[in-house]
C-alpha cells in the first residue's frame, strides 16, 4: 500500500484555507481535510507561530488516512482472496489539473474593417493573412476591393482603398469603426445619412494613416490597429465582435476545388481559384498563388459567396451597382466540403446574417472569405483538384 499527501493554502473570498489531498494508490479514493483560519493570511499561516499548529494538523491527518487504508486493505482481501488487486493503468488516482490559458495580450475587445486595394499594382497586401475575415466585392474594370475585419492586433494594413457602398453596407450593419480612404458618391451618401463610424483618412482621420516611400500613390496608403484603436477612441466609436455565422463542422459534398471569374475580359481578367490544401483553401488570383508582403500563402479557412443583387449602369460598362439588403442564396466551403445556404439583411441598419445547412452547420474558425458574386451559377467547383 502505499499513499500520498499533498498540501496547500488557498484563499477563496475572506476565507484563508489550509488544505491536504490524501489520495490512495489503490482505488480512486480521494480525502480532502481542509484547516479554516478565517483571521490569518497565508504568510502568517507559515510564521513560527502557527507552524506547530500546521505541523500537528498534517499529522493529525496522516492518522486518520493510516487507519482507513488499513479499513480498506482489510476489505478489499475479503473480496478477492486470491491475491492484491491489480490497479487499472489507464486509471489516474489525482484528477489532471488543466493548464490555465495565457491570455492572447494582442486579441482585440472588439472588430474594426479596413477598406484594402486588391489592383495587381496593389498586391502584395499587408495584413490579409491576419484579419478574422475578409469581404470582396466587385469595384471597376474587373477589379475587386477588399473590406478586412480585424480582432487582433496587427502592426500594418494596406494598401487603405476608397470605400464602395456594398462594404459600407455591411459596416453600418455591424456598427463598427471602418478605416477607409475617401469612397464612392453613393457610400458616401450612406455614411452621412447613417452617421457611420467613419475613419476617413481625407476627411476626418488623417492621423490614423501613413504612407510609405517604397510604394506610389495611391497604393501606399497604411494603417495598424493601433492607430485605428486611438482614432476610434478619441471619436467615441465603440467597438464589439459582431457574430453573424455558427462555428462549426460543415456537412456537404466534396469540394477540393472552387473558381469564380470576376472578369472575362482580356484587358482586365481576375479569375480567383482556391485549392484545398493543409487544412486551408490556398488563393490563386489568375493563374498565380495570391501572397501576403511577407511572400507566404494567403489561404482562408472557409469560404462563402453570396449572390447579390446586381445592377450594371448604363453607358457604364466596367462599374456595376450591389445593393446588400434582403436575403439571398450562398454557398459555404469548409474542411474541403460544399454546403448550401442563404444570407439575410434585412435591413441597412441590421446585419448580416448566415443560414447555413438544415441540421444547424457551422464554419471551422479561422480566416473567412466573403465574395459577392452576381450569379452563383458561375461558380465552378471540383471534387477533387485532379479533375
Amino acid at each position: 500500500m502505499s499513499f500520498g499527501i499533498t498540501g496547500g493554502l488557498e484563499e477563496k473570498s475572506n476565507v484563508r484555507q489550509i488544505i491536504y489531498y490524501l489520495h490512495l494508490s489503490k482505488g480512486d479514493f480521494v480525502m480532502v481535510m481542509r484547516a479554516k483560519r478565517p483571521d490569518s493570511s497565508p504568510q502568517r499561516l507559515l510564521q513560527a507561530g502557527n507552524r506547530k499548529k500546521v505541523m500537528g494538523f498534517a499529522a493529525l491527518s496522516l492518522a486518520i488516512f493510516m487507519l482507513f487504508s488499513l479499513y480498506l486493505s482489510g476489505c478489499t482481501r475479503g473480496r478477492n482472496s486470491t491475491g492484491p488487486p491489480s490497479a487499472d493503468p489507464g486509471s489516474s488516482l489525482v484528477p489532471d489539473l488543466a493548464e490555465p490559458q495565457e491570455p492572447d495580450e494582442d486579441a482585440l475587445e472588439g472588430m474594426f474593417l479596413v477598406s484594402i486595394g486588391n489592383n495587381p499594382s496593389g498586391r502584395p497586401q499587408s495584413g490579409l493573412s491576419e484579419a478574422a475575415v475578409v469581404f470582396e466585392v466587385p469595384a471597376e474594370g474587373g477589379m475587386t476591393r477588399l473590406m478586412a475585419g480585424f480582432d487582433k492586433k496587427v502592426e500594418k494594413i494596406g494598401p487603405v482603398r476608397s470605400a464602395r457602398k456594398p462594404l459600407v453596407q455591411i459596416a453600418v450593419g455591424f456598427d463598427i469603426p471602418f478605416a477607409h480612404c475617401g469612397g464612392s458618391e453613393d457610400s458616401f451618401e450612406i455614411i452621412r445619412a447613417h452617421k457611420t463610424k467613419s475613419l476617413d483618412e481625407i476627411y476626418s482621420a488623417g492621423e490614423c494613416f501613413w504612407r510609405s516611400n517604397d510604394r506610389s500613390a495611391p497604393d501606399n496608403l497604411y494603417t495598424s490597429i493601433t492607430k485605428i484603436e486611438q482614432g476610434a477612441s478619441r471619436r467615441g466609436f465603440a467597438s464589439f465582435h459582431p457574430e453573424f455565422y455558427a462555428t462549426g463542422e460543415l456537412q456537404g459534398t466534396p469540394a477540393l476545388g472552387v473558381s469564380y471569374a470576376f472578369s472575362n475580359s482580356s484587358k482586365y481578367p481576375n479569375l480567383v481559384e482556391y485549392r484545398y490544401e493543409d487544412s486551408g483553401y490556398i488563393r490563386f488570383i489568375n493563374g498565380r498563388e495570391h501572397v501576403n508582403d511577407k511572400g507566404e500563402s494567403i489561404a482562408p479557412k472557409t469560404l462563402a459567396f453570396l449572390q447579390v443583387y446586381t445592377e450594371y449602369l448604363q453607358g457604364k460598362a466596367i462599374e456595376v451597382d450591389m445593393d446588400v439588403t434582403g436575403k439571398g442564396k450562398a454557398l459555404f466551403f469548409s474542411n474541403g466540403v460544399m454546403c448550401e445556404g442563404t444570407w439575410s439583411k434585412p435591413s441597412l441598419k441590421e446585419p448580416i446574417q448566415f443560414h447555413i445547412g438544415d441540421n444547424g452547420e457551422g464554419l471551422e474558425e479561422g480566416l473567412l472569405w466573403i465574395h459577392l458574386v452576381p450569379d452563383l451559377a458561375k461558380i465552378v467547383i471540383r471534387a477533387s483538384l485532379g479533375e
